[in-house]
Protein backbone atom coordinates (compact mmCIF):
# COMPACT_ATOMS: atom_id res chain seq x y z
CA UNK A 1 0.00 0.00 0.00
CA UNK A 2 1.44 3.29 -0.80
CA UNK A 3 1.43 5.65 2.17
CA UNK A 4 1.81 9.14 1.63
CA UNK A 5 1.51 13.08 3.96
CA UNK A 6 -1.61 14.80 3.09
CA UNK A 7 -0.19 17.99 4.23
CA UNK A 8 2.83 17.35 1.90
CA UNK A 9 0.66 16.92 -0.75
CA UNK A 10 -1.01 20.23 -0.23
CA UNK A 11 1.58 22.15 -0.28
CA UNK A 12 2.89 21.07 -3.85
CA UNK A 13 2.69 24.17 -6.44
CA UNK A 14 0.94 21.03 -9.09
CA UNK A 15 -2.15 20.16 -6.86
CA UNK A 16 -2.54 24.01 -6.65
CA UNK A 17 -2.27 24.12 -10.52
CA UNK A 18 -4.77 21.56 -11.62
CA UNK A 19 -7.21 22.63 -8.56
CA UNK A 20 -7.16 26.26 -9.94
CA UNK A 21 -7.24 25.18 -13.44
CA UNK A 22 -10.49 23.15 -12.58
CA UNK A 23 -12.27 25.51 -10.58
CA UNK A 24 -12.00 28.24 -13.56
CA UNK A 25 -13.27 25.29 -16.10
CA UNK A 26 -16.41 25.24 -14.10
CA UNK A 27 -16.24 28.87 -13.53
CA UNK A 28 -16.29 30.00 -17.06
CA UNK A 29 -18.36 26.70 -18.48
CA UNK A 30 -21.22 27.95 -15.76
CA UNK A 31 -20.79 31.85 -17.33
CA UNK A 32 -21.63 30.92 -20.84
CA UNK A 33 -24.49 28.80 -19.53
CA UNK A 34 -25.97 31.83 -17.65
CA UNK A 35 -25.10 33.94 -21.30
CA UNK A 36 -27.34 31.69 -23.22
CA UNK A 37 -30.54 33.30 -22.51
CA UNK A 38 -31.92 35.77 -25.63
CA UNK A 39 -30.34 39.33 -25.05
CA UNK A 40 -33.65 40.79 -24.61
CA UNK A 41 -34.75 38.95 -21.40
CA UNK A 42 -33.48 39.91 -17.99
CA UNK A 43 -34.47 37.64 -15.47
CA UNK A 44 -34.26 38.98 -11.78
CA UNK A 45 -34.54 35.88 -9.76
CA UNK A 46 -35.90 35.16 -5.68
CA UNK A 47 -32.44 35.81 -4.34
CA UNK A 48 -31.80 38.76 -6.02
CA UNK A 49 -34.69 40.60 -5.18
CA UNK A 50 -33.81 39.22 -1.43
CA UNK A 51 -30.59 40.41 -1.87
CA UNK A 52 -31.86 44.19 -2.63
CA UNK A 53 -33.94 43.91 0.06
CA UNK A 54 -31.16 43.12 2.23
CA UNK A 55 -29.33 46.30 1.19
CA UNK A 56 -31.40 48.70 1.85
CA UNK A 57 -32.55 47.29 5.33
CA UNK A 58 -28.81 47.84 6.47
CA UNK A 59 -28.81 51.23 4.82
CA UNK A 60 -32.39 52.36 6.55
CA UNK A 61 -32.48 49.90 9.71
CA UNK A 62 -35.65 48.66 8.41
CA UNK A 63 -37.32 46.98 5.63
CA UNK A 64 -38.49 48.51 2.43
CA UNK A 65 -42.24 48.48 1.51
CA UNK A 66 -43.87 47.23 -1.09
CA UNK A 67 -43.58 50.49 -3.18
CA UNK A 68 -39.81 50.55 -2.18
CA UNK A 69 -39.18 47.44 -3.29
CA UNK A 70 -40.57 47.58 -6.67
CA UNK A 71 -38.46 51.19 -7.15
CA UNK A 72 -35.24 49.08 -6.11
CA UNK A 73 -36.17 46.15 -8.38
CA UNK A 74 -36.74 49.17 -11.46
CA UNK A 75 -33.43 50.47 -10.70
CA UNK A 76 -31.90 47.25 -10.88
CA UNK A 77 -33.62 46.91 -14.48
CA UNK A 78 -33.07 50.19 -15.30
CA UNK A 79 -28.87 49.60 -14.97
CA UNK A 80 -29.31 46.00 -16.54
CA UNK A 81 -31.10 47.23 -19.89
CA UNK A 82 -28.17 50.72 -19.69
CA UNK A 83 -25.58 47.67 -19.34
CA UNK A 84 -26.38 45.79 -22.37
CA UNK A 85 -27.06 48.40 -24.53
CA UNK A 86 -23.63 49.99 -23.80
CA UNK A 87 -21.82 46.89 -24.22
CA UNK A 88 -23.82 46.38 -27.50
CA UNK A 89 -22.71 49.89 -28.36
CA UNK A 90 -19.55 49.08 -27.56
CA UNK A 91 -18.40 51.47 -24.99
CA UNK A 92 -16.59 49.23 -22.91
CA UNK A 93 -14.25 48.97 -25.64
CA UNK A 94 -11.03 50.98 -25.28
CA UNK A 95 -11.47 52.66 -21.84
CA UNK A 96 -8.81 52.08 -19.61
CA UNK A 97 -11.14 52.81 -16.94
CA UNK A 98 -13.37 49.41 -18.01
CA UNK A 99 -10.25 47.51 -18.53
CA UNK A 100 -8.81 47.87 -15.06
CA UNK A 101 -12.57 47.91 -12.91
CA UNK A 102 -12.60 44.55 -14.99
CA UNK A 103 -9.19 42.97 -14.26
CA UNK A 104 -9.52 44.08 -10.68
CA UNK A 105 -12.89 42.45 -10.48
CA UNK A 106 -11.37 39.08 -12.06
CA UNK A 107 -8.47 39.03 -9.40
CA UNK A 108 -10.77 39.47 -6.85
CA UNK A 109 -12.78 36.58 -7.94
CA UNK A 110 -9.16 34.46 -8.18
CA UNK A 111 -9.06 35.33 -4.52
CA UNK A 112 -11.83 33.76 -3.69
CA UNK A 113 -10.96 30.43 -5.73
CA UNK A 114 -7.63 30.45 -4.55
CA UNK A 115 -8.61 30.84 -0.75
CA UNK A 116 -6.28 28.88 1.59
CA UNK A 117 -6.74 26.80 5.02
CA UNK A 118 -4.94 28.59 7.99
CA UNK A 119 -1.56 27.58 7.47
CA UNK A 120 -0.18 25.77 10.82
CA UNK A 121 2.17 26.70 13.47
CA UNK A 122 5.10 24.64 11.91
CA UNK A 123 4.23 26.22 8.35
CA UNK A 124 4.68 29.70 9.91
CA UNK A 125 7.78 29.17 11.41
CA UNK A 126 9.37 27.45 8.50
CA UNK A 127 8.36 30.91 6.97
CA UNK A 128 9.63 33.39 9.65
CA UNK A 129 13.16 31.55 9.37
CA UNK A 130 12.82 31.46 5.83
CA UNK A 131 12.17 35.33 5.95
CA UNK A 132 14.02 36.98 9.01
CA UNK A 133 14.65 40.64 7.41
CA UNK A 134 11.22 41.03 7.30
CA UNK A 135 10.31 40.65 10.65
CA UNK A 136 13.20 41.25 12.41
CA UNK A 137 13.13 44.03 15.27
CA UNK A 138 15.69 47.40 14.90
CA UNK A 139 18.20 47.81 17.71
CA UNK A 140 16.12 50.89 19.40
CA UNK A 141 18.13 53.60 21.64
CA UNK A 142 17.25 56.67 24.22
CA UNK A 143 19.23 59.40 23.94
CA UNK A 144 19.69 62.90 24.98
CA UNK A 145 20.67 65.71 23.15
CA UNK A 146 22.17 69.42 22.98
CA UNK A 147 22.26 70.90 20.45
CA UNK A 148 25.13 73.61 18.79
CA UNK A 149 24.60 75.84 15.89
CA UNK A 150 26.78 76.62 12.99
CA UNK A 151 26.35 80.12 13.58
CA UNK A 152 29.26 79.53 16.07
CA UNK A 153 31.57 79.58 13.19
CA UNK A 154 35.20 78.49 13.72
CA UNK A 155 34.47 78.77 17.08
CA UNK A 156 32.17 75.42 17.10
CA UNK A 157 34.37 72.56 18.07
CA UNK A 158 36.16 74.45 20.68
CA UNK A 159 33.02 75.13 22.46
CA UNK A 160 31.61 71.82 21.65
CA UNK A 161 34.61 70.08 23.91
CA UNK A 162 34.37 72.82 26.42
CA UNK A 163 30.79 72.35 26.94
CA UNK A 164 31.26 68.55 26.89
CA UNK A 165 33.65 69.31 29.80
CA UNK A 166 30.76 71.16 31.80
CA UNK A 167 28.65 68.46 31.19
CA UNK A 168 31.09 65.69 32.53
CA UNK A 169 31.01 67.76 35.66
CA UNK A 170 27.15 67.75 35.90
CA UNK A 171 26.33 71.42 34.44
CA UNK A 172 22.47 71.22 34.06
CA UNK A 173 21.69 71.42 30.32
CA UNK A 174 19.07 74.61 30.69
CA UNK A 175 22.13 76.61 30.90
CA UNK A 176 24.23 75.30 27.90
CA UNK A 177 23.34 75.02 23.88
CA UNK A 178 21.43 77.05 21.56
CA UNK A 179 17.85 76.89 21.05
CA UNK A 180 16.33 74.43 18.43
CA UNK A 181 13.54 72.56 17.46
CA UNK A 182 14.66 69.59 17.60
CA UNK A 183 13.87 66.74 20.45
CA UNK A 184 15.76 66.78 22.84
CA UNK A 185 15.42 63.65 24.22
CA UNK A 186 14.23 60.50 22.28
CA UNK A 187 12.93 57.18 24.20
CA UNK A 188 13.20 53.34 22.32
CA UNK A 189 13.89 54.96 18.12
CA UNK A 190 15.26 53.04 15.38
CA UNK A 191 17.60 54.54 13.38
CA UNK A 192 14.87 55.34 10.76
CA UNK A 193 12.62 57.16 13.26
CA UNK A 194 16.10 59.17 14.65
CA UNK A 195 16.97 60.02 10.76
CA UNK A 196 13.64 61.74 10.25
CA UNK A 197 14.68 64.60 12.85
CA UNK A 198 18.25 64.34 12.47
CA UNK A 199 19.21 62.92 8.96
CA UNK A 200 20.86 59.44 7.79
CA UNK A 201 24.48 60.76 8.70
CA UNK A 202 23.77 61.88 12.37
CA UNK A 203 21.30 58.51 13.14
CA UNK A 204 23.43 56.24 12.09
CA UNK A 205 26.62 57.84 13.91
CA UNK A 206 24.53 57.90 17.00
CA UNK A 207 23.76 54.16 16.42
CA UNK A 208 27.63 53.35 16.97
CA UNK A 209 27.82 54.86 20.91
CA UNK A 210 27.66 53.28 23.70
CA UNK A 211 24.98 54.13 26.90
CA UNK A 212 27.04 56.17 30.15
CA UNK A 213 28.09 59.12 29.48
CA UNK A 214 27.84 62.29 27.18
CA UNK A 215 29.68 62.32 23.83
CA UNK A 216 30.01 63.64 20.57
CA UNK A 217 30.32 66.26 18.82
CA UNK A 218 27.79 64.44 16.01
CA UNK A 219 27.03 66.32 13.38
CA UNK A 220 23.72 66.42 11.07
CA UNK A 221 22.90 68.79 8.35
CA UNK A 222 21.59 71.79 11.26
CA UNK A 223 24.40 71.96 13.70
CA UNK A 224 26.42 69.85 15.88
CA UNK A 225 24.83 67.59 18.55
CA UNK A 226 26.41 66.34 22.25
CA UNK A 227 24.75 63.09 22.75
CA UNK A 228 23.96 61.27 26.21
CA UNK A 229 23.11 57.76 25.36
CA UNK A 230 20.63 56.29 28.06
CA UNK A 231 19.88 52.65 27.23
CA UNK A 232 19.91 50.48 24.19
CA UNK A 233 18.01 47.94 23.41
CA UNK A 234 19.75 45.37 20.48
CA UNK A 235 17.58 44.00 17.24
CA UNK A 236 16.59 40.68 17.39
CA UNK A 237 14.34 38.35 15.62
CA UNK A 238 11.09 37.69 17.59
CA UNK A 239 9.35 34.14 18.34
CA UNK A 240 6.39 33.02 16.49
CA UNK A 241 4.34 33.31 19.07
CA UNK A 242 5.10 37.52 19.31
CA UNK A 243 4.14 38.45 15.87
CA UNK A 244 2.16 35.54 14.88
CA UNK A 245 -1.05 37.33 13.06
CA UNK A 246 1.48 39.14 10.99
CA UNK A 247 3.73 36.40 9.91
CA UNK A 248 0.60 35.35 8.69
CA UNK A 249 -0.59 37.86 6.84
CA UNK A 250 2.59 38.09 5.22
CA UNK A 251 2.11 34.25 4.42
CA UNK A 252 -1.30 34.20 3.08
CA UNK A 253 -0.41 37.30 0.81
CA UNK A 254 2.71 35.99 -0.45
CA UNK A 255 1.09 32.60 -1.47
CA UNK A 256 -2.77 34.18 -2.48
CA UNK A 257 0.07 35.92 -5.09
CA UNK A 258 1.80 32.68 -6.35
CA UNK A 259 -1.80 31.12 -6.75
CA UNK A 260 -2.90 34.36 -9.07
CA UNK A 261 0.31 34.40 -11.08
CA UNK A 262 -0.34 30.47 -11.36
CA UNK A 263 -4.28 31.05 -12.11
CA UNK A 264 -2.66 34.11 -15.18
CA UNK A 265 -0.07 31.61 -16.13
CA UNK A 266 -2.57 28.68 -17.20
CA UNK A 267 -5.33 31.13 -18.77
CA UNK A 268 -2.33 32.63 -21.13
CA UNK A 269 -1.60 29.44 -22.38
CA UNK A 270 -5.02 29.67 -23.92
CA UNK A 271 -4.26 32.99 -26.13
CA UNK A 272 -1.68 33.82 -29.13
CA UNK A 273 -0.12 37.19 -28.40
CA UNK A 274 1.14 39.08 -31.14
CA UNK A 275 2.63 42.04 -31.10
CA UNK A 276 3.40 44.42 -34.16
CA UNK A 277 6.73 45.36 -35.16
CA UNK A 278 7.48 48.56 -36.00
CA UNK A 279 7.42 49.13 -40.18
CA UNK A 280 7.71 51.45 -42.20
CA UNK A 281 4.33 53.37 -43.48
CA UNK A 282 4.58 51.74 -46.66
CA UNK A 283 5.02 48.35 -45.56
CA UNK A 284 2.06 46.61 -44.94
CA UNK A 285 2.98 43.00 -43.76
CA UNK A 286 1.05 41.22 -41.84
CA UNK A 287 1.48 41.28 -37.94
CA UNK A 288 3.95 38.95 -36.68
CA UNK A 289 3.08 36.35 -33.78
CA UNK A 290 5.43 36.94 -30.81
CA UNK A 291 6.87 33.29 -31.21
CA UNK A 292 8.03 34.19 -34.64
CA UNK A 293 9.36 37.67 -33.69
CA UNK A 294 11.11 35.94 -30.75
CA UNK A 295 12.95 33.50 -33.06
CA UNK A 296 14.00 36.05 -35.91
CA UNK A 297 15.32 37.89 -33.25
CA UNK A 298 17.65 35.01 -32.06
CA UNK A 299 18.43 34.94 -36.05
Amino acid sequence: ILMFNFKTLWREPLLHFLLIGAMLFILFDLTREESSDPANRISVSQSQVEQLAARFTRTWLRPPTEQELSGLIESYVRDEIYYREALAMGLDRNDPQVRQRMRLKLEFLLEDLTAQQPPTDEVLETYLQQNPDRFRIEPRLSFRQLYLSFDRGAALEADAERILGQLEAGEATETLGDPTMLPEEQTAVPEHIIARSFGERFAKAVMELGPGSWQGPLYSGLGAHLVLVTDRKEGYLPELAEIRDEVEQEYLAERRKELKDLAYRKLREGYEVVIEEEKPEDDESLPVPAETAQKQAGE
